[in-house]
């Protein structure tokens, strides 16, 4: 598979900025990161919006995941490969992405320390994604994923070895 050419990323990063700024936002700054990992292409989009960055993001990331649905199906316009795009505001999705792993860690001490199955609160399949993935190189515990969704949890259970 080639690569996005830089060409290539000035130029969707112009259409974000195009898009940004229809939605009223004009003082975002708009920045694109791209690299290939194992054959998979990522393409990182970071916007800085202020404190205006708030509606962009809306409650939970509601918006912040309509907005990243859109600059996908931008994207996929130009780009004739596959590639996983991912869009955040003000640092939104990093800081989450630490909550996350840190609530992962804190479950699996708790685990180990009571001997007991700590249950999560329900969340997405991206949250239980990284709490798996953060916790799956751990001989101490194991997790799996309970009930239905929008009620679907993480378990992280001790492992007596």
């Amino acid at each position: 598979m080639s690569s996005i050419a830089p060409t290539d990323i000035a130029l969707i990063e112009e259409h974000i900025r195009r898009l940004i700024v229809v939605m009223g936002f004009t003082d975002t700054k708009v920045t694109c990161s791209y690299r290939t990992v194992a054959a998979q292409h990522y393409l990182h989009v970071s916007l800085i919006a202020g404190p205006a960055g708030r509606l962009l993001i809306g409650t939970h990331g509601a918006h912040l995941q309509a907005l990243q649905h859109i600059v996908r199906a931008l994207i996929k316009r130009q780009v004739r490969e596959p590639v996983r795009i991912t869009v955040d505001v003000n640092g939104y999705l990093a800081s989450k992405e630490r909550t996350l792993l840190h609530l992962a860690q804190e479950a699996a001490r708790k685990a180990g320390r009571t001997g007991r199955a700590i249950v999560l609160p329900p969340m997405s399949a991206a949250a239980r994604r990284t709490i798996h993935t953060t916790l799956a190189a751990r001989q101490d515990v194991n997790t799996e994923s309970l009930g239905e969704e929008p009620n679907r949890r993480v378990v992280v259970r001790p492992i007596f070895i």
